[in-house]
């Protein structure tokens, strides 16, 4: 078994209003993607088999895998043991009988990616949302603008330098990936309903919220500074929550 698998990862608690984040490498020795790989479900090895090409596959089984070891040290579990249920937009969460270690507390989470980039959102405070991408500069941004942007953001976005365009726009990527994702409603119907800051220099914050159920909430949006060239956000219906940041380095 690899050298990452048996990697020490020491118990951690939750302080209230705390949420840890761990930074995660999708692109491991050989030895050490089999060593994951035996955690998987049945179900999550179907998935990667219907991956077609390996590097994307090899990466999502190192991204599942080491989410169960990180999460099964927070449950007590060995990872092959937690069991997950999906909500309608696919988001995963523990199943009922596999929870944090104190009796009572849930336990949320949320798993991004983006390349070789991974990183994963643990909190018992509510419903985490995260995301990650690698800044692009060579993006047809006329066209996403005009779909997944509001009208005010698109005003905004157009009126900056062409420069500061690609940084501008994965600021607001992954800043309503990740409040989609803590709703649990994903990106695929709201993203132009949703808006947030994303201006340079602008503190990340929700502007408008239109689900009845999640607007009242005082949301706490935190920009997240993961690797060089990427953008990443973490979204929590909680105010002033505290990050803590843990990363599994790469090894062979």
């Amino acid at each position: 078994m690899g050298s990452i698998v048996s990697l020490a990862i020491p118990e951690r608690e939750l302080a209230g209003g705390e949420v840890h984040v761990w930074s995660l490498p999708l692109d491991i020795s050989q030895r050490s993607l089999a060593g994951v790989a035996e955690f998987l479900s049945p179900d999550e090895g179907k998935r990667a088999d219907r991956l077609q090409f390996e590097v994307p596959r090899n990466r999502f089984v190192a991204g599942r895998g080491l989410l169960r070891v990180i999460l099964g040290k927070y449950c007590d579990l060995p990872p092959e043991r937690l069991r997950f249920n999906y909500g309608p937009s696919g988001k995963p969460e523990l199943a009922p009988d596999a929870g944090a270690r104190r009796a009572g507390a849930a336990l949320h989470f949320n798993l991004a990616h983006s390349e070789g980039v991974g990183v994963l959102a643990i909190a018992q405070a509510g419903p985490v949302g995260v995301d990650v991408e690698q800044i692009r500069r060579r993006v047809e941004f006329q066209a996403l603008v005009g779909q997944f942007f509001s009208a005010r953001e698109a005003a905004e976005f157009f009126r900056l330098e062409q420069e500061q365009q690609p940084a501008a726009f994965f600021n607001l990527w992954t800043r309503k990936e990740a409040l989609l994702k803590a709703t649990g409603e994903g990106i695929a119907h709201s993203l132009n309903r949703v808006e947030v800051s994303f201006l340079p220099g602008e503190p990340a914050r929700v502007r408008s919220l239109p689900a009845e159920r999640w607007a009242a909430c005082e949301w706490s949006l935190v920009d997240l500074a993961l690797s060089p060239g990427y953008a990443g956000a973490l979204a929590l219906p909680v105010r002033d929550v505290f990050v803590s940041h843990f990363q599994i380095p790469c090894q062979d």
